[in-house]
């Protein structure tokens, strides 16, 4: 292997539902922050993390809503886990994050189309695909991460707490899963130059974590954090460039040194 490049980056001895909680914390509060920090959206929204607890203080509830995909209207019982998991997966791309003060105040107020909509953005819609990519993930998380959850050390977050691991406890009960070796969890120094790349904004592999994978490939690794970008930052233009120019240095020194 010439050069290596990974981004957004889960290390082996992450346990998921754990850092989820704590991670998604993390991105919620920083996007409340940057509302309080734009004048434009304080102006509009006021004390967003106030909406926010009020709309949390309201759950469960019964609303009318719109699919968002058939354009259908509905009335659903909309509880905490519902609400998190649509604010969870608008958090993923910063260009859907952007319009979730908008949603939570119009949530706030009792009307939960906005945030459904910014949520099936991402998350597809309910998909086949998308479907296919939830078996493949509990496969992958019933096997490594849920035998380590009982000695996880993350800190539950305010909103997100420990709720959410449960629903891997009860998949992962009945759920077909491997062995998984101890080296597993291990990191060996790597042999090749490693660009190592994270979001700044990301609520599930945020730059804590490609911190900890470099510092534990060596020398040969470097961390290289954009800002305000979200779960994996290779579609960014200028980091294609970047990702060409590591790719193609003469030698690992100047793929390390590449700006």
């Amino acid at each position: 292997v010439r050069r290596t490049v990974i981004d957004g980056v889960a290390p082996p001895d992450m346990v998921l539902p754990a850092s989820f909680s704590t991670d998604n914390q993390a991105a919620l509060d920083a996007m409340f922050a940057a509302c309080r920090a734009e004048p434009r959206c304080r102006e509009r929204h006021g004390d967003l993390h106030a909406a926010w607890e009020r709309l949390l203080a309201t759950l469960p509830r019964e609303a009318g809503v719109t699919q968002p995909v058939t354009g259908a209207a509905e009335r659903i019982t909309i509880d905490r886990d519902f609400v998190l998991g649509l604010v969870r997966s608008a958090l993923y791309a910063p260009w859907v994050a952007a319009a979730l003060p908008e949603a939570i105040d119009e949530a706030a107020r009792g009307r939960f189309d906005a945030l459904i909509g910014l949520a099936s953005v991402v998350a597809g819609g309910g998909s086949r695909a998308l479907r296919l990519a939830e078996g493949m993930h509990f496969s992958v998380i019933c096997s490594e991460d849920m035998p380590r959850l009982a000695a996880a050390t993350d800190r539950p977050g305010a909103d997100f707490g420990p709720d959410f691991a449960g629903l891997y406890r009860r998949v992962c009960a009945d759920w077909p899963r491997g062995a998984v070796p101890a080296a597993f969890y291990t990191i060996a120094p790597t042999a090749s130059a490693t660009l190592v790349l994270s979001g700044g904004a990301d609520p599930v592999t945020p730059p804590r974590h490609g911190e900890q994978v470099a510092r534990a490939l060596g020398p040969k690794a470097r961390h290289v954090v954009v800002p305000a970008a979200g779960h994996g930052t290779l579609a960014l233009p200028c980091m294609r460039d970047v990702i060409f120019r590591f790719i193609d240095a003469d030698d690992d020194a100047q793929a390390l040194a590449v700006d």
